[in-house]
């Protein structure tokens, strides 16, 4: 190499020079004449003490819901609680994390399910986001579809980091071992699943033969005799389509109405084009029948949008329901029924069951009931 060494160390420390300054395009705002930038003070108990002129203690008692037996004024209290407010004051976390051994941090494991567009984990995340911040608590979000992706995870799931897990979505009943681990080491499980993974995790689940239970007992009631119903077979095994048949099997038989297979139309997914299928195969074989129950909103959006096209008049002619309470419902050319899941109430009903056992007290598992939203698609 011919450079020489003097010129190769000038032009390194050229390059640090320009690389010190400040990209033009990015240039730094002007300071406003005589201004100076002043640190931000955090409002504390002192300064709530000194302008009301009473005890750091009585302050710190108040704000911290820690009174007992000492006596103040309700006056007093008041003031001090007002004044907080108008300074904005917080709780210092770091504080109160040492003093109760909390976090005030929980941690969620979701495994995305549900179609696109029936925003079934957003309901559920919402529910928990919502009680979370209720309670004051920071939350600590993973998505993840393969045991591998969950113990990517694992490392920042401990008792120095969080209080407790919430495992959402799809059930993964491989890692109830290292579930089992999490909470032998002090952080409580709680599940939203349909079923509980184990007896030691209290879980917010839905009875999915009563879901279509529901929804074909709404058809019988709005008049209908002769209801289809869509059956998902497109795994070996589906046992969440399964228990959604035996529901619609359950409904005619508490209502005495015949089982006729033809009306149980197989299909190959819970998707929109497979709900257009099984509604043509009704007509191609001149099946009778006066309402379809699908087993999801898009089974149901997919036969309306068919059945229209041929001229039937729904719910003259058919009523239909689907499953999920999908946003889409209130927006298909005649708005869709359907039976809900309650997914943001059961993402609630988590962190309360959570918060209760970090406090110690018994937790059980609850089913949450199904709700059924009746709109134009089976009557008005």
């Amino acid at each position: 190499m011919d450079s020489r060494p003097e010129e190769c160390a000038a032009a390194s420390q050229e390059a640090l020079a320009v690389c010190a300054e400040p990209p033009a395009r990015y240039p730094r705002p002007p300071a406003m004449p005589g201004s100076k930038r002043q640190p931000r003070v955090r409002a504390g108990l002192k300064q709530i003490a000194e302008e009301l002129n009473v005890s750091v203690s009585l302050v710190s008692k108040v704000l911290n819901g820690r009174l007992g037996t000492s006596g103040a004024a309700p006056e007093k209290i008041d003031a001090i609680k007002t004044k907080a407010a108008q300074i904005g004051y917080q709780k210092n976390l770091l504080a109160r994390a040492l003093r109760t051994g909390r976090q005030d941090a929980i941690a969620v494991y979701v495994h995305r399910h549900g179609l696109p567009g029936t925003a079934i984990v957003d309901e559920m995340m919402m529910g928990i986001a919502e009680e979370a911040t209720r309670l004051h608590q920071r939350l600590v979000i993973h998505y993840y579809e393969t045991p591998e992706e969950f113990h990517a995870f694992m490392p920042r799931v401990h008792a120095n980091a969080v209080d407790g897990v919430i495992i959402g979505g799809l059930p993964h009943r491989e890692l109830v071992s290292e579930l089992l681990d999490m909470q032998a080491q002090g952080l409580p499980v709680v599940t939203i699943l349909d079923e509980p993974l184990s007896r030691e995790f209290p879980n917010i689940g839905m009875d999915q033969k009563e879901i279509t239970r529901r929804s074909t007992l709404h058809l019988i009631d709005r008049g209908c005799r002769r209801i289809a119903h869509f059956h998902a077979r497109f795994r070996q095994e589906t046992p969440q389509s399964d228990d959604r048949c035996a529901g619609y099997r359950n409904a005619l038989a508490e209502r005495g109405l015949p089982i006729d297979p033809k009306l149980i139309v197989n299909v190959h997914d819970y998707v929109f084009q497979e709900g257009e299928r099984a509604a043509q195969r009704l007509l191609d074989e001149k099946i009778d029948f006066d309402g379809i129950v699908g087993q999801t909103d898009q089974h149901a959006a997919g036969a309306l949008n068919l059945l229209i096209r041929n001229g039937k008049r729904v719910p003259r002619d058919v009523k239909i329901i689907g499953i999920d309470n999908a946003p889409f419902c209130e927006f298909t050319y005649v708005p869709l029924s359907s039976v809900s899941q309650e997914f943001k109430m059961r993402g609630t009903e988590s962190v309360r069951k959570l918060m209760q056992a970090l406090d110690g007290k018994p937790v059980t598992s609850l089913k949450v009931e199904p709700v059924v939203f009746q709109r134009a698609s089976s009557g008005v």
